[in-house]
């Protein structure tokens, strides 16, 4: 065996270690589903929406998902993050809508807690505020809270 056979095996096991260090990243749900009064609505901010919620807050969301007192937004905070969601899957939906579907939702025996744990968090994490792996890690403390919340 030659100083160029044993290279080239080298070479090969470089590679086969290369090939073996690359990750498979999770995938991302596709959008957050909000039930309301039997019917499911499907939420996520795109970039026009996080754009139009940044110049109307005048800062970056990240400084909104969670302000306040207990680190809950206020809940026009939070149904201004979910009009701007739902319109890119339900057109034309007016605020004055949202508003009644919220009220039908603590009707139903929703909350606003568990909006803010269920509904609200979920639009940033499938909007893509957080890596994969720690939207996942996020959803599952979200769902932690809201067990513990009922």
């Amino acid at each position: 065996m030659g100083f160029f056979d044993e290279k080239d095996r080298e070479e090969e096991q470089v590679k086969e270690v290369q090939e073996e260090k690359v990750v498979q990243m999770p995938e991302r749900k596709p959008f957050q589903l909000w039930q309301v009064g039997g019917e499911s609505y499907r939420l996520k901010l795109d970039t026009a929406g996080i754009s139009e919620l940044e110049q109307k807050y005048k800062t970056n969301l990240m400084n909104v998902m969670g302000t306040g007192n207990g680190g809950m937004p206020a809940l026009s905070v939070m149904l201004d993050v979910a009009h701007v969601a739902m319109k890119k899957y339900h057109h034309g939906i007016k605020r004055e809508t949202l508003n009644a579907m919220f009220d039908k939702y603590i009707e139903d025996g929703g909350s606003q807690l568990n909006f803010y744990t269920e509904v609200y968090m979920g639009i940033f994490t499938v909007s893509g505020f957080f890596s994969t792996s720690l939207a996942n890690q996020v959803e599952g403390a979200m769902e932690e809270a809201a067990q513990e919340i009922l």
